[in-house]
């Protein structure tokens, strides 16, 4: 009967980490869709941490208790339920470092749009106008050159992100692919250890 109640809380710590992980797409009204998938991701890394300390301090618990001792293939499931729980928490790191790839990749993108209105030669004549000097000329080329060198270093920038962020969603395919590969081979057998008395 212990058996059944251990891994009934064992069942439900198991749901927890999977419900947990697929956060939902937020609908408040002129919210920043950014922001809330990044409070979303400190939610879901929060929850994971505490379902971890739950399951140590459970399991530690019933070590200490005398004559409760669990069986090894209990013992099998736990650490497999703590290797889910680890590929959970690489799951929501990931999708938290994706977000912030994304962010950082519109914003480079929106600075290279920026830089090319301002190298059009109209743009340039306005910004050298008002500067009251006789060598206009050499005032528009230096402005030129320094539009075209930061266009440079963004255009870097945008293709390190981007080599980043792809980088980083092979990361995140291969850890929801582990972490789905355990939910198949330890939940059905948690299911059959908690109904087989």
């Amino acid at each position: 009967m212990k058996n059944v109640g251990i891994l009934a809380f064992v069942l439900l710590v198991v749901c927890s980490p999977s419900a947990v992980a697929q956060p939902s797409t937020p609908n408040a009204p002129g919210r920043d869709p950014s922001a809330a998938i990044l409070d979303e991701m400190s939610k879901i890394s929060r929850s994971v941490v505490t379902l971890n300390e739950r399951l140590k301090s459970f399991v530690d618990k019933f070590e200490k208790v005398g004559g409760m001792t669990l069986s090894e293939k209990q013992q099998e499931l736990i650490f497999g339920l703590e290797l889910l729980i680890r590929a959970e928490q690489l799951i929501a790191g990931h999708q938290k470092t994706q977000v912030e790839l994304t962010e950082k990749l519109n914003e480079t993108r929106g600075k290279i749009a920026q830089v090319d209105v301002d190298l059009r030669p109209r743009s340039i004549d306005r910004s050298v106008a008002l500067v009251g000097t006789t060598e206009t000329e050499e005032l528009r080329d230096n402005k030129r050159q320094k539009l075209q060198a930061e266009r440079q270093s963004l255009t870097l920038l945008f293709s390190q992100i981007q080599e980043n962020l792809g980088e980083n969603n092979d990361k995140l395919r291969t850890a929801q692919i582990l972490a789905e590969r355990l939910r198949k081979q330890f939940l059905p057998q948690i299911d059959r250890e908690i109904y087989k008395q």
